[in-house]
């Protein structure tokens, strides 16, 4: 019996040295979403971006203004085939040059639509790439940083996944020094 008693004690406190021997996990907070707004590249590269969009968009609004001029020519037409004056040729020209501006506003139509579709598409891949690639820079910084803290693990706290946290562990204000660090000055 003794010495089941030894060997269970023994099992007891070896299992307890195991526990207190385990680290304990340095967890830090990093907010991404905070650290992108405010890093100088993303917002060189967001006004960039911005600048394209806009350009993008004066240029639909001129296509669809041009749009607006040929459907107003084809009203001016069909108030001209009303003219009870007209001769029966004159009539006939007008109304087929009102059927040739009908077809060209219905071919002007789709390629703006197809144009401004595309163009989306594009801006959104674009968007998305500009993304990628600084989230990918402060990912990179975010992990130097976490290294030199001795940190285990780094959440996003601005995730929807992290409900408490102790400010203290917050590092991004250290991560955005170091984004911007390099930042050039005007």
């Amino acid at each position: 019996m003794t010495k089941k008693l030894l060997l269970s004690l023994f099992v007891v406190f070896s299992t307890a040295g195991l526990v207190h021997a385990q680290k304990t996990p340095m967890v830090l907070t990093v907010n991404i979403g905070e650290l992108y707004q405010n890093f100088w590249k993303a917002q060189e590269a967001d006004e960039k971006f911005q600048s394209t969009v806009d350009n993008a968009q004066q240029e639909i609004q001129g296509m669809y203004e041009e749009g607006l001029t040929l459907a107003s020519d084809l009203q001016d037409l069909r108030e001209k085939i009303k003219n009870p004056a007209l001769t029966e040729d004159a009539r006939a020209r007008f109304i087929t040059d009102a059927q040739e501006l009908e077809r060209l506003i219905r071919t002007k139509e789709a390629e703006v639509n197809s144009y401004r579709m595309q163009t989306e598409r594009i801006l959104q891949q674009r968007r998305q790439s500009i993304i990628e690639l600084h989230i990918s820079e402060i990912r990179e910084v975010i992990v130097e940083v976490a290294k030199a803290r001795g940190a285990d693990l780094v959440l996003n706290s601005a995730g929807m996944s992290v409900v408490y946290f102790d400010e203290s562990y917050d590092v991004t204000q250290e991560v955005l020094a170091k984004l911007n660090a390099d930042k050039p000055t005007n």
